[in-house]
């Protein structure tokens, strides 16, 4: 199974530097435009639709983020890949991905760099349908990582940060990890999945947990927050090429998100409101949706760290990237 992740993300990374390379070696594309009539320099935003991005959405339409020059037009996308190529191509300035993209994206010299988190360090304990958690299907016979070994678990990506984690969860369990039969799905198919007993557990991230467990699941660990506490695992990225074209939109982005996560957190209904617009969630779902409203806004490395120390064990990392290439520097004096 091992051999099955580091081909897929070999693949996924060499078409991200194939397109990279297409689009004139990688560093080429970049820029975002010259401000509009309003002031406003325009920016494309890739996320992976989530709870998570509420900090995101209520900054947009409280105007944080016109006051840093700036207006955002997002774009979801599930396929984080997706959001690396188009970073690197030009047709995004910023995309969320984590710590694990941005790793096999650097060791494939694809020149992305760290800028801002979305919901800021990973908190030291959360509600079981806050964040992500490992969630076993009603007539699995999962009752914790342990159990896995021999198991379908669904993931969002075959070597995700999800997966790294319930990996070294599992391994610390006595399981060989190898044994795990991994299933790519997206969240939003992971409840009715388990509920149909087509896979055994998954790695779900919130809001879909609390769906999950209205079809009879159960949550059985919570891996980020066992494995990254206090540190930055889920971020926005940006290219080499637009930092360097595009210094002062960058830098408002980095201020306005921290900003943006400050202000959700002292608004927690009004940012929750957003995602029925935003996300397409009905207002009983977005009432109930949750993220980090305590966590440290500011982006750190601490994390990047741990994640290539778990891809050197699972995913085939063979040499570590410089980490503080790999985020701005001034990302980090927010």
């Amino acid at each position: 199974m091992r051999t099955v992740q580091r081909l897929r993300v070999a693949t996924a990374v060499g078409a991200v530097a194939l397109l990279s390379a297409a689009c004139g070696g990688g560093g080429s594309a970049g820029g975002v435009g010259e401000p509009g009539a309003d002031g406003a320099t325009t920016v494309q935003v890739a996320f992976n639709p989530a709870s998570q991005f509420a900090p995101m959405f209520v900054g947009m339409e409280k105007g944080i983020f016109a006051e840093h020059g700036l207006k955002l037009e997002i774009v979801p996308q599930t396929d984080i890949a997706a959001i690396i190529s188009g970073l690197a191509s030009g047709q995004y300035d910023f995309g969320f991905a984590t710590a694990v993209h941005l790793v096999n994206a650097r060791s494939n010299n694809i020149p992305v760099r760290a800028v801002a988190t979305p919901d800021g360090q990973q908190a030291t304990a959360e509600d079981p349908e806050m964040g992500n958690a490992l969630v076993a299907g009603p007539n699995s016979g999962v009752t914790g990582p342990g159990d896995l070994g021999g198991k379908t678990l669904a993931v969002v990506g075959l070597s995700s940060l999800n997966t790294l984690a319930a990996q070294e969860l599992a391994a610390r369990a006595g399981v060989d990890v190898g044994t795990i039969k991994l299933v790519q799905m997206p969240f939003g198919q992971m409840p009715a999945a388990l509920a149909a007993g087509d896979v055994d557990a998954a790695v779900v991230q919130s809001p879909f947990i609390a769906e999950a467990l209205a079809d009879g699941s159960s949550v059985v660990a919570k891996p980020n927050v066992e494995l990254f506490a206090d540190e930055a695992v889920g971020m926005f990225l940006t290219s080499e090429a637009t930092i360097g074209e595009s210094e002062e939109a960058v830098r408002g982005f980095a201020a306005a998100m921290v900003e943006s996560q400050r202000y959700a957190a002292e608004h927690v209904d009004e940012a929750r409101s957003t995602l029925v617009a935003h996300m397409g969630m009905t207002p009983d779902a977005a009432a109930a949706a949750t993220w980090c409203t305590t966590c440290d806004p500011a982006l750190d490395t601490e994390g990047i760290d741990t994640v290539q120390e778990l891809m050197t064990k699972y995913a085939g990392l063979e040499e570590p990237i410089d980490v503080q290439e790999a985020v701005w520097p001034e990302a980090l004096t927010y």
